[in-house]
C-alpha cells in the first residue's frame, strides 16, 4: 500500500511539474527570443507575464474566457512592442547595462501601478465550469484545464513559434539581422522594426503565459518579480539563444521542482538555483547554448 501511494504521488507530481514546465517553457522562450536574438536584458519580462494575467481578469467578464486570453496577449505584445520602441531602442548603442537598470526600475513601476490599479490582494480568475472537470486517462484523472489544455496550447505556440523562426522571411531576416545588422540595413531591410517586431513576439508570450496561468495561479503583484528570476535561471540552464534549451530547462526545472516536494518541500525554491549553478559548473553557456541564434 506505501509503495502504491508513493508511486501514485511520483505519477501526480510528475504531470504537475510538466505542466508547470509548459508555463516555465512559454515565459523562458518569450525572453530567450529578445536575449539571444536581440541582446536585450530585458527584466520587465516577468512583469508582461504579471500584466497578461491581471489583463485577462479585468477582460473575462466582459468578452469571455478563451477571447480575454487571447486579447490580453496582444495587448501585451502591442505594449512590449511601444516599450521597445520608446525606451529600448535609443538604448542599443550603449552599454548592456543601461538596458538592464532602464527595465529594472520599470519591472518597479508596473508592479506599482498594478497594486494601485487592483490592490496589494490576490485576485481569481475562475474557470467556466465546462473547463473545470477531469479527464480520465488509466486509472488517473488529470484537471482538463490545467493538464490538458496548458499541454495542448503550449505545443501549438512551440510548433507556431519554430516554424515563425526557421521556416519564413522573417525569421530569416532576424537570425540574419543579429549576426550582421548593417550589412542587413543596407540590403534595404529596417531593422528597427523587425526588432521592434522581435520585441513584441517575446512580449506576447509572456502575456499569454500569465494570461494562461491565470487561472492556474493566485494572480497577485508579487508575480513579476517571482517569475523573471526564475525565468533567467531557465534561459541560463538551457543556454541563451536555444529554441530548445528554454524547452528542455523549464521542464527539467518543473519537473525537478514538482518532485522535491516529495523529497523535501523546503528546498523547493531553491532548485532551480541548484540546477543551475551545476550547469554552469559544467557547461557555463548552457545545456544548448549557442550565442545569438536559436538552433
Amino acid at each position: 500500500m506505501l509503495l502504491a501511494l508513493t508511486l501514485q504521488q511520483f505519477s501526480d507530481q510528475l504531470i504537475n511539474g510538466i505542466t508547470l514546465g509548459m508555463l516555465y517553457i512559454l515565459v523562458a522562450l518569450g525572453l530567450n527570443i529578445i536575449l539571444g536574438l536581440m541582446g536585450v536584458i530585458n527584466y520587465s519580462h516577468g512583469s508582461f507575464f504579471m500584466l497578461g494575467a491581471y489583463v485577462a481578469y479585468t477582460l473575462n467578464p466582459a468578452v469571455g474566457f478563451w477571447p480575454s486570453i487571447l486579447l490580453a496577449a496582444l495587448v501585451i505584445g502591442i505594449f512590449g512592442m511601444a516599450f521597445e520602441s520608446t525606451l529600448i531602442r535609443p538604448l542599443y548603442r550603449r552599454i548592456p547595462e543601461y538596458t538592464l537598470l532602464l527595465t529594472y526600475g520599470t519591472a518597479l513601476m508596473f508592479e506599482q501601478f498594478v497594486r494601485y490599479r487592483w490592490g496589494d490582494d490576490a485576485v481569481r480568475f475562475e474557470l467556466p465550469a465546462a473547463f473545470s472537470g477531469t479527464v480520465t486517462i488509466g486509472n488517473s484523472q488529470f484537471p482538463l484545464y490545467k493538464d490538458v489544455m496548458l499541454f495542448g496550447i503550449t505545443i501549438l505556440i512551440l510548433a507556431l513559434v519554430w516554424l515563425l523562426i526557421n521556416r519564413t522571411n522573417i525569421g530569416m531576416i532576424i537570425r540574419a539581422g543579429t549576426r550582421d545588422a548593417e550589412m542587413v540595413t543596407i540590403l534595404g531591410i529596417n531593422m528597427p522594426i523587425m526588432f521592434t517586431l522581435v520585441f513584441g513576439i517575446g512580449s506576447f508570450m509572456a502575456g499569454l503565459a500569465g494570461a494562461l496561468a491565470a487561472p492556474v495561479y493566485a494572480i497577485q503583484p508579487s508575480l513579476a518579480s517571482e517569475w523573471v528570476i526564475l525565468t533567467f535561471v531557465i534561459v541560463i540552464v538551457g543556454g541563451i539563444g536555444s529554441f530548445w534549451g528554454a524547452i528542455v530547462g523549464g521542464l527539467l526545472i518543473g519537473i525537478l521542482s514538482s518532485l522535491m516536494e516529495l523529497v523535501w518541500p523546503p528546498a523547493v525554491e531553491m532548485t532551480g538555483f541548484i540546477i543551475m549553478g551545476i550547469v554552469l559548473l559544467v557547461r557555463p553557456r548552457g545545456l544548448f547554448g549557442v550565442e545569438g541564434l536559436f538552433e
